[in-house]
């Protein structure tokens, strides 16, 4: 059996596993913005030792510029958009819940997945982005970038092309820097199709989302753990993660078959060898 960290015992990832299980989604992703408030707590206060006389403005640019490069953080600059303090207070969950509510009111189904399902169902730990899967046709292209250009940097030459060809575009927030990734689905991914009807609703703690269920991460992980030439160490944590803090609760038929039908379990039968025997305890 193989620990999630390497300086944690056995013993105290027993004890580790057995607290995560008594812990409500909400109390995770509460969890998660925590953490991510006390990163950007500690980059303000470094930006503003390095920038005493600088104006709010032009902190708001540092951290923009720390958190995603220059490129992007001069495009959201050259829009000369004057954050609202309710949108710069916003924390990650509340973010991605009023991206998911105007999904919804856009009639565009949707399910979260990557790391913050990975966060939900498993290990905490901190990502910059949220991913979601969505069903969408060109012809509502239009009305999804006009739901978001007000607060987000959107291009709708760039989704217009994401979504005829099939490949992933974001979104990012212009208050925070918090980037939402879209991955459109395709009439041949059937592993998708097979998600989007096992979707499941969980409280967030700001709100219902629609959210991939825990099985799906599992195989969505080992999907781009292969497709990444398997070196991806964090992919493969998020896979163990699941595995051992939901344990019994999966459905392992589902699992067993939906990875033979995919190609993954091979990688499957290794992750559940490292996960160590699954117990309810």
């Amino acid at each position: 059996m193989r620990t999630l960290a390497q300086d944690l015992t056995p013993e105290m990832e027993t004890q580790l596993i057995r607290l995560l299980r008594t812990r409500s989604p909400a109390q995770k992703l509460k969890r998660f913005s925590g953490l991510w408030e006390l990163a950007r707590q500690l980059m303000l206060s470094d930006i503003r030792a390095h920038f005493p006389q600088a104006s709010p403005r032009e902190w708001h640019r540092q951290m923009l510029l720390r958190r995603l490069g220059r490129e992007k953080s001069e495009q959201i600059f050259s829009k000369n958009h004057a954050p609202s303090s309710r949108e710069a207070e916003m924390n990650e969950i509340q973010i991605i819940v009023a991206v998911t509510q105007r999904l919804e009111a856009l009639n565009v189904p949707y399910f979260i997945t990557g790391g913050i399902a990975s966060i939900t169902y498993g290990e905490p730990r901190l990502t910059d982005d949220a991913d979601l899967v969505i069903r969408i046709f060109p012809f509502a292209v239009p009305r999804l970038v006009a739901a978001f250009e007000s607060d987000f940097l959107v291009s709708l030459d760039s989704v217009n092309d994401a979504v005829a060809q099939h490949y992933a575009f974001n979104f990012i927030h212009i208050a925070t820097g918090f980037r939402i990734d879209f991955y459109p689905i395709s009439d041949d991914d059937d592993l998708d199709i097979d998600s989007f009807a096992r979707r499941q609703r969980k409280e967030s703690g700001a709100g219902e989302v629609w959210m991939a269920s825990a099985e799906d991460v599992i195989l969505a992980k080992l999907r781009w753990f292969k497709k990444g030439g398997k070196v991806s160490e964090q992919q493969w944590r998020d896979v163990l993660g699941v595995l051992k803090v939901q344990g019994p609760r999966l459905d392992f038929a589902y699992l067993t078959g939906q990875a033979q039908r995919f190609g993954l379990a091979d990688l499957l039968e290794r992750a559940r060898e490292e996960a160590g025997e699954i117990s309810a305890t």
